[in-house]
């Protein structure tokens, strides 16, 4: 994984899946600095799922993470481990379309984060 940083936030990038690692915090630093409610999305409110899908072994210890939906509404669901949250590829964007407030631009921000930053 390559570890990359912008405005204060270290994420951890694997360009070949490619998939996203938020450390424990995070996520939540990141809708801080684009002036949204903090999602509190590494805490024990994520709803587990018992989905059949294969769980991704944790990046930081190896054992295998817990699925849980990252929205109310169980249109995304990711892999969780104590230390963190993993995105396989497209979820940071259903993520984004998922908790996307109504002010218009505040989302734009987070995209233009993550797309200046993860840019190929």
């Amino acid at each position: 994984m390559i570890v990359v940083e912008r405005d204060g936030i270290e994420l951890d990038w694997c360009p070949g899946c490619p998939g996203l690692w938020f450390d424990a915090g995070e996520l939540d630093l990141l809708a801080e600095k684009n002036h949204l409610p903090p999602a509190d999305r590494d805490g024990a409110g994520l709803s587990p799922d018992p989905s059949a899908e294969r769980g991704l072994p944790c990046p930081r210890c190896d054992r295998k993470m817990e699925k849980v939906w990252l929205d109310p509404l169980r249109t995304v669901l990711v892999d969780r481990c104590g230390h963190g949250l993993w995105f396989d590829r497209g979820e940071v964007g259903r993520a984004l379309d998922a908790i996307r407030p109504e002010t218009p631009g505040v989302p734009g921000a987070i995209v233009s984060f993550l797309g200046e930053t993860y840019r190929r």
